[in-house]
Formats: structure tokens, C-alpha cells, sequence
């Protein structure tokens, strides 16, 4: 019963890893979490963020 436990957890965790890659990989919410948390891209504009060819 632990093993069948352990695979269940460990596919629940590979599961919200890949959520969560590919939430963080949509230009648009990474944009608002770079306009959000660091000061140098406070004064700048979300498209321009989201235009930005790092997010590409």
C-alpha cells in the first residue's frame, strides 16, 4: 500500500510541475510576475514586457 502511495504522490507532483511550467511559460502572467516583483520593471509597460524577445 506505501508503494502504491509513493506513485500516486510522486505522479501528483510530476502533474503540478507541468502545470506549473506551463502557466509560468504564458508570456502575459510571466509578464505581470516580472511587473510585479522586480523594481527595474516597475515603470514599464505590461506589452512591453510581454513584447520583450526574453519571453520569447
Amino acid at each position: 500500500m506505501d508503494k502504491v502511495l509513493e506513485i500516486t504522490s510522486n505522479d501528483h507532483i510530476i502533474m503540478i510541475n507541468k502545470l506549473c511550467k506551463r502557466i509560468l511559460g504564458h508570456p502575459e502572467i510571466l509578464g505581470r510576475i516580472i511587473k510585479g516583483f522586480i523594481k527595474e520593471a516597475k515603470d514599464v509597460f505590461l506589452e512591453e514586457i510581454i513584447d520583450d524577445d526574453i519571453l520569447k
